[in-house]
């Protein structure tokens, strides 16, 4: 089974950005400014403990961020 995760990708129908699951058909919500859409997405992926994709307006992805296991931690236990 593929492990969930959320997206902050553009919408095509509002012109703003939307935040949307991964393998969901439908966006959870729609924002007008993508830095709103990256704060909703971010606050249910640390509540999901799943991982937060965010897109450029072209699609491509931008950033990826992991707030749950994460399979590969950093090894620095100093800082």
């Amino acid at each position: 089974m593929a492990k969930k995760s959320n997206h902050v990708i553009p919408s095509q129908k509002s012109g703003g950005w939307s935040v949307k699951k991964s393998g969901s058909t439908r966006s959870s919500r729609i924002f007008e400014t993508k830095e709103k859409a990256i704060k909703y997405g971010r606050a249910i992926s640390k509540n999901e403990k799943t991982e937060l994709f965010i897109h450029k307006k072209d699609g491509t992805i931008q950033n990826r961020n992991s707030y749950g296991n994460d399979p590969f931690p950093p090894r620095d236990k100093k800082h």
